[in-house]
Parts: C-alpha cells; structure tokens; sequence
C-alpha cells in the first residue's frame, strides 16, 4: 500500500499553532540567554572588583589586571571583552552591588 502525504496548508491551524509554540521557544530561549550573560557580566565585574582590592595600588594594578584580563579572554572569546567592557562589568556591579538575589550570585 502505497504512503501518501497530505500537505497542510500553511494558513491552517494546525500550522498557526506550531508557529506560534516555536515563536514561543524562540523568545523564551533569547531571554534566557540575555540574562545569563548579564548575570555573567555582573560576576566577572565583581571578580575584577574583589581582585583589585586585594592590591595596595589600585588604580595602577586595575588597569594592568583589566588589560592582561583583556589580552587573554579576547583570545578565547572574542571582542565582547576589551579592557572598556571589562571597566563596563567592573561599572555594572559597582553600581549595582546586589543583583536580583541570591539565585544569581554564585561564589
């Protein structure tokens, strides 16, 4: 017996709500994804904070760090981490000390 297939139209709604569960999926997958990279952003932030304050010249010793940071993760990873993002993380978490609570922050 021979297998025949029946196409759907694509207007039908059979197909709509397919589109619309993989929209869904879409969208849902994009958030999740902006807001693990804040999370991580904030974190290596405060990993660049907590590591400058061990050093007795902060100002000095910050900027080496950001810039040997820099050199070695834009290697690895891309652009996203120049020595100004890397400032922009340090920014981030300085001004906002608490992220979202404790869910986020892992140490």
């Amino acid at each position: 017996m021979a297998r025949t297939t029946k196409v759907t139209p694509k207007g039908s709604a059979v197909y709509a709500r397919i589109r619309q569960i993989l929209e869904s999926a879409r969208a849902s997958a994009a958030r999740s994804v902006n807001t693990t990279q804040v999370v991580a952003n904030w974190l290596i932030g405060r990993e660049i904070v907590e590591e400058e304050q061990k050093g007795t010249h902060k100002a000095g010793y910050g900027e080496h760090l950001l810039a040997q940071l820099s050199a070695r993760l834009v290697g690895e990873y891309g652009q996203g981490y120049s020595a100004t993002n890397l400032r922009w993380f340090r920014q981030f978490f300085l001004c906002y000390p608490v992220l979202a609570g404790p869910q986020f922050i892992t140490h």
